[in-house]
């Protein structure tokens, strides 16, 4: 369900609430922004495998109406429930599913009733044409030249 409250947080933000370039800067990003968790928050935590492998600098959570200003309260509320540390505290999914965001407005519709886009008042963009009347072997010859002086075959 952690997964569930990162998709969840993404499409409400319209953009990663977690952004990280790297496994470990993700995971520095996570703490920066919910907060460096505790024995108090996740019992046991200290005891996991590879709890003294890395350090970050303590945090404290940013409020998640920071990170998703333009999100409902009850999607928050949902997406705070879902980003919990400890599975054992997180909101199960039955529990989950039954959360007042998915009882708040817009409420699911038929497809029929669905709000269309406004329609397209643009054309389409032009495709794009690239020159094909030239051989191949001419496009390629200069490199293949560099190729072979690269290798000192020239």
């Amino acid at each position: 369900l952690w997964a569930v409250g990162c998709i969840l947080g993404e499409l409400l933000n319209r953009s990663p609430i977690f952004p990280g370039e790297s496994d470990i800067n993700q995971l520095f990003v996570v703490l920066q922004t919910l907060g460096t968790p505790s024995e108090e928050t996740w019992p046991g935590l200290s005891k996991l495998p590879d709890y003294r492998k890395i350090t970050f600098p303590e945090a404290k959570p940013v409020p998640l109406e920071q990170v998703m200003p333009d999100a409902a309260p009850e999607a928050v509320s949902l997406v705070k429930r879902l980003l919990v540390y400890h599975s054992a505290h997180r909101i199960p999914a039955h529990q989950a599913l039954q959360h007042p965001y998915f009882w708040s407005p817009p409420l699911p519709a038929p497809l029929s009733e669905m709000p269309r886009p406004p329609a397209e008042k643009a054309p389409p963009p032009a495709s794009r044409e690239y020159p094909t009347q030239q051989p191949i072997a001419e496009l390629l010859a200069p490199a293949n030249h560099l190729l072979a002086s690269l290798n000192g075959a020239v």
